[in-house]
């Protein structure tokens, strides 16, 4: 056993997902137990497509960065064909760990230890046939799968992955106004969130919680006027009518064009372009652009591109900015989130963006949704916690959610 084919859930997270009820939230193991998180990661992350990174961290021959996830290191590294490949951070030899930063650039990957090294494409360099016994065609690293949609690199750990085809596609094809291989980082956060991963996942999934926690955000985006709808389906025509002006705007650009919901695309991911509000070109408190341009957009409001993938990434990107989250999950109840702020390769701070009018929008969404997802934790851990019923108007995102990750974990 490898570590990378799905193992059976113990019998106690069994009866806890046969359990679920549904329309209501997971049953309490399913969100504190760590034989519940053992089996989150050895059914989902272990098997699914999950974000890395972006291309243009590592744009050059021997550039690479680490990744760690559900127990696996994973090597990232363009190679001197300019493909990116994901190798085990595991030496053939007597498996220590090779890269020990956490990004840099190499001719080789050269394990510290006895110097094995490896080409940039994981083949061996050694020959270890005469001294050791084994030819080094059988002593490369181990490779996972690796995919680009549009600068966004997505890897599996699985040896037989899930078919994400229609995602790489879909994704890269609606990204590619924004030219991902064109933009850097101008800033990067860590969130230690006290909090289940799908604690943190489900809170992404709606915004019936908006109008009382983020007044930043609601001043861009259509979300709440759209649950308002649900709720006052007289309130849909005006909404309809905005969208279909925006869709307009949005195919003479030649983009891809959506609607003001925030339903998946597939089962797991979604990538769907939505109008900002009247007045506002991006997400901003003001709705004015809060850096240059980006990538190959020409013209200011181009609304707002969203991508999310379960089990760990989503981005929103605009026509100046883009805003991302990539969840690592620690432990059954902690939850580490990678926060980037991309902008054009060429924005120079304090000359096209100043960096706290970049961060104020998404930085203060971010942490109101961690205290949330923090209470939220405190509270199921608690004995008096039982599964409460979703929305059928309001949460349905957030059922669909669910009912995604008990079919994986019953399959």
């Amino acid at each position: 056993m490898d570590g990378t084919t799905p193992q059976a859930p113990a019998p106690a997270v069994m009866a806890a997902l046969a359990a679920h009820q549904p329309g209501r939230t997971l049953p309490q193991a399913l969100y504190t137990s760590p034989e519940a998180f053992a089996a989150d990661m050895a059914k989902i992350h272990r098997k699914h497509w999950l974000f890395a990174g972006y291309g243009f961290e590592i744009p050059n021959p021997g550039d690479w960065f680490v990744y760690t996830v559900a127990g696996a290191e994973i090597i990232f590294a363009r190679g001197r064909d300019m493909k990116v490949r994901g190798f085990h951070n595991v030496c053939r030899h007597r498996g220590s760990r090779i890269c020990l930063e956490g990004h840099g650039h190499s001719s080789v990957l050269a394990c510290p230890y006895h110097k094995w090294s490896y080409a940039l494409d994981g083949a061996l360099l050694l020959d270890t046939a005469k001294e050791f016994g084994v030819p080094k065609s059988e002593l490369g690293l181990k490779q996972v799968s690796v995919a680009d949609a549009g600068g966004l690199l997505f890897f599996s750990i699985a040896e037989n992955p899930p078919d994400f085809s229609e995602a790489i596609e879909t994704i890269g094809r609606k990204m590619k106004p924004h030219a991902l291989h064109r933009v850097k980082i101008a800033h990067q956060a860590e969130y230690r969130v006290k909090a289940n991963w799908k604690v943190v996942f489900e809170n992404n999934r709606e915004c019936y919680h908006c109008p009382t926690n983020h007044a930043e955000y609601n001043l861009t985006a259509y979300d709440v006027e759209r649950d308002r709808a649900v709720m006052d389906p007289s309130l849909l025509p005006a909404i309809e009518a905005i969208v279909a002006k925006a869709n307009e705007r949005f195919a003479a650009l030649g983009y891809d064009t959506g609607d003001a919901s925030s339903n998946m695309t597939g089962k797991n991911w979604r990538c769907h372009r939505t109008p900002l509000k009247e007045g506002f070109v991006t997400q901003s408190l003001d709705g004015k652009p809060v850096s240059r341009l980006m990538g190959d957009v020409k013209e200011w409001d181009s609304g707002t591109l969203r991508c999310t993938v379960f089990p760990n990434f989503w981005q929103h990107t605009n026509c100046d900015y883009a805003c991302a989250a990539r969840l690592t999950p620690i432990s059954a109840d902690e939850t580490l989130v990678r926060g980037y702020w991309l902008v054009d390769k060429d924005a120079v701070e304090g000359k096209d963006y100043e960096l706290p009018r970049l961060l104020e929008m998404w930085d203060a969404t971010n942490s109101q949704d961690w205290v949330i997802c923090e209470n939220q934790q405190a509270g199921i851990s608690s004995p008096a916690y039982e599964p409460g019923p979703y929305s059928t108007l309001r949460e349905r995102n957030v059922a669909h959610f669910v009912d995604w990750y008990l079919g994986e974990m019953r399959g």
